[in-house]
């Protein structure tokens, strides 16, 4: 596929001209790294409307893929940017969680066959979704038997076979937890990527209290807090300080850094991992520097 560089400079790079979801963040400090992930999702968004007539298959699944991608970085951005870091871990998680997905994807020698389980496991959780629907408003009172409900059991009594386990000893049907039989750490394990287990580790454990809104995640933010005025009272203290002075990156800002940082990598690599959408070319490396640069020291993990 071509790159998207072919289609011209990013659509709101230049100032007075950026789209409607960019909203500049209320700290200036973590401009530079708003500005990076602008250009991310900008060049994305194009490369997805460039194939948007498509009726190749392939081409269609990639760039529903690349567009959920897009839709994960640009709610993680616009948390940050009013400050909710915390609500954005989980959009960095589900990024993850769709990198590891796409890496193992990859890793099938028949793509087709690849396809037909992904979009098969998918087709089974829909009416998995849509019989656990029924079966709650049939338990608030509301009639069942209608079409659509023996249409959804047919479907599942009689399709998806090949992600069926064996009954339970009470006859109740079981299904396989995923389309790749393996669990997301799991997934993390096989990638070629030597950086997945640490973000693993990072996403699933240490901010899974964040994800979760666990007791934790109070003693986080008043310790976050802490870390500010420390910050504060030492400039204070500083005479000659400048009214211009930007101080440094701490608590809770920092937090903002790494997460927007590593949901913007992640969705980077993600992007790498779908093969019939345009891709950013040379704008890859330069993008990457641009985040290692500004983030580094805060404690990012990023494949080097």
């Amino acid at each position: 596929m071509a790159t998207s560089e072919e289609h011209g400079a990013p659509r709101g790079a230049a100032e007075g001209n950026r789209p409607d979801w960019a909203i500049i963040t209320p700290d200036a400090r973590m401009r530079p790294l708003f500005d990076v992930v602008d250009e991310v999702i900008v060049a994305a968004e194009q490369a997805v409307e460039a194939v948007a007539d498509t009726e190749d298959h392939f081409v269609r699944s990639d760039s529903y893929v690349l567009a959920r991608g897009i839709n994960g970085v640009k709610s993680a951005r616009l948390l940050i940017s009013a400050g909710h870091w915390e609500h954005a871990t989980a959009l960095a998680r589900q990024l993850f969680e769709l990198l590891v997905n796409m890496e193992h994807f990859g890793s099938f020698g028949d793509r087709v066959e690849a396809q037909k389980l992904y979009t098969g496991f998918g087709l089974l959780q829909f009416f998995l979704a849509e019989f656990r629907r029924i079966e709650f408003e049939k338990g608030r009172g509301r009639p069942g038997g209608s079409p659509w409900e023996l249409s959804v059991k047919d479907y599942l009594e009689n399709h998806c076979a090949e992600f069926k386990l064996p009954p339970r000893a009470d006859g109740v049907v079981r299904w396989r937890s995923s389309w790749s039989g393996k669990t997301i750490r799991a997934l993390a394990e096989s990638s070629p990527d030597p950086m997945r287990v640490p973000q693993y580790e990072l996403l699933f454990s240490a901010w899974s209290e964040q994800t979760h809104a666990t007791p934790g995640v109070f003693a986080n933010d008043l310790f976050l807090q802490y870390e500010e005025e420390v910050i504060a009272e030492a400039l204070a203290e500083i005479e000659g300080i400048p009214p211009e002075f930007i101080p440094p990156i701490g608590g809770a800002a920092r937090r903002e850094v790494q997460t927007l940082s590593m949901a913007t990598v992640l969705f980077m690599q993600l992007w790498q991992q779908l093969p019939n959408v345009n891709q950013p070319g040379s704008r890859w490396p330069d993008w990457l520097e641009r985040i290692k640069d500004f983030a580094g020291g805060k404690g990012l993990p990023i494949a080097e």
